[in-house]
C-alpha cells in the first residue's frame, strides 16, 4: 500500500508540470490554452531560460546517525536552494545545449551539457568529493549512450528532444481534459500577474489548484486522468523509449493504479493537503509560449507515523527564438574524454 500511495502522491504532484498556463486572442481560457500547446509542438527550435527555487522543504526526522539527524542537515541545505538552467533546442540536427547552474549553501555549480540524436556531453564540476583525474579537468565527458545501453543488455536509446516534447504536449492536453474551465481557469491581466516586461503576452491564463478545489479534483485525477495518461504512453513507441520503459511495464502499472481506487482518494483526501499548486503563463501574438511561472505548495501527512513532509517551491520560464535559428551555447568537443575511460581511471564500475 506504501508504494501505492507514494505512487498517487506523485501523480498528483506531476499534474502541475504538465500542465502549461498560456492562451493567446479571445478564445476561453481552456481551448486557448489547448491550441497553444498543439502549436509548441511544430516548433523547429527555441532558446529558454528557466529558474527553479525551493522556498521551503521540510521531512520527517530519520534516526540520527552519530548524533547527526541526517534529515536535518539535508533539508537545510536544500531550503533556498536554487537552479538556472539556459536552454537551446533545435529538431534538425536533433541537438540540446543546456548550462545548469546550482546554487546550493552559497556555492554555485556550474554543469554544461551537450545532447545530440545519441551522445551526451556532460563537463563535470571540479568538486573535491568527485575527485576527477587531470585528463577529465576542464574537459566535457561523453557518453555513447547507444553503446552503454548494449553493454547493459538494455535497448538501445537516444536523447529525442522531440519526442519528449510531444510526449509532454500530448499528456498536457490529457490533463486539460480532466479540468473544468470555470473551476480552474481564469483570464489575467499581465500587470497583476507578474508577467516580466519583456514578454509580449496578447492574453495570460491562469490554472490554480487549492483548497477550494483539491477534493473534488481527487477523483478526476484517480479515476480518469491516470488511467488515460498511461494509456497514451503504452500506445506510442516513441514514448514508451523517451521513458525507457516497454509497454508491459506501462501496463501493469495502469492494472496496478486500477486496484482498489477508493483507497487511493481516500488515502490523497486525508493524506495531502494542496496549499497551492498554480501555473500563469503567457501566449504572444503567434499563438506561442513566451513564459509561464509556477507553484507547488503541499504537505504530505503519514497518519500511521505522523511524519509530514512540506514541499514549496516556485519556477518560471522565458521562451524565445521560436521557431528562429537560436545560436547553441556550446562547440560539440573534440577532445572529450570517453565515459568508459574515465570510470577505469577513477576505478568505478561502468554501470554507475
Amino acid at each position: 500500500m506504501k508504494t501505492v500511495q507514494r505512487l498517487a502522491y506523485v501523480a498528483l504532484i506531476a499534474v502541475l508540470f504538465v500542465i502549461a498556463g498560456c492562451s493567446s486572442g479571445d478564445a476561453p481560457p481552456k481551448q486557448a490554452l489547448q491550441d497553444a500547446m498543439k502549436n509548441m509542438e511544430k516548433l523547429d527550435g527555441y532558446s529558454a531560460k528557466m529558474s527553479l527555487g525551493i522556498d521551503n522543504i521540510e521531512l520527517p526526522a530519520s534516526e540520527a546517525q552519530n548524533g547527526i539527524d541526517m534529515t536535518t542537515v539535508i533539508t537545510g541545505m536544500m531550503k533556498g536552494a536554487k537552479l538556472d538552467i539556459k536552454m537551446v533546442y533545435a529538431k534538425e540536427p536533433k541537438r540540446t545545449d543546456m548550462e545548469l547552474n546550482l546554487l546550493l549553501s552559497g556555492t554555485t555549480i556550474t554543469i554544461p551539457m551537450i545532447m545530440t540524436d545519441d551522445k551526451l556531453y556532460m563537463k563535470l564540476p571540479a568538486l573535491p568529493m568527485l575527485q576527477l583525474p587531470e585528463s577529465a579537468a576542464g574537459k566535457f565527458v561523453e557518453l555513447d549512450l547507444k553503446a552503454l545501453a548494449e553493454q547493459q543488455g538494455a535497448a538501445a536509446t537516444t536523447l529525442d528532444a522531440a519526442a519528449q516534447q510531444q510526449l509532454v504536449q500530448e499528456l498536457g492536453a490529457v490533463v486539460l481534459k480532466h479540468f473544468d474551465e470555470k473551476t480552474y481557469f481564469k483570464s489575467v491581466k499581465a500587470k497583476d500577474a507578474g508577467i516580466p516586461d519583456e514578454v509580449k503576452a496578447d492574453q495570460v491564463i491562469q490554472f490554480k489548484m487549492d483548497e477550494s478545489n483539491y477534493k473534488q479534483s481527487v477523483e478526476a485525477i484517480v479515476n480518469e486522468m491516470v488511467p488515460e495518461l498511461l494509456t497514451v504512453i503504452a500506445s506510442n513507441d516513441s514514448y514508451l523509449q523517451a521513458i525507457q520503459k516497454s509497454k508491459g511495464d506501462v501496463e501493469k502499472m495502469k492494472t496496478d493504479w486500477e486496484t482498489d481506487k477508493a483507497a487511493k482518494i481516500d488515502y490523497l483526501n486525508q493524506n495531502v493537503k494542496v496549499n497551492e499548486l498554480s501555473v500563469t503563463g503567457a501566449i504572444n501574438k503567434d499563438k506561442m509560449l513566451a513564459y509561464q511561472a509556477g507553484k507547488v505548495n503541499v504537505e504530505l501527512t503519514d497518519k500511521d507515523t505522523g511524519g509530514t513532509t512540506k514541499v514549496n517551491v516556485h519556477y518560471d520560464m522565458t521562451y524565445g527564438d521560436l521557431n528562429g535559428n537560436p545560436k547553441f551555447l556550446y562547440e560539440v568537443p573534440t577532445d572529450a574524454v570517453k565515459f568508459e575511460d574515465l570510470m577505469k581511471q577513477m576505478q568505478l564500475p561502468l554501470g554507475l
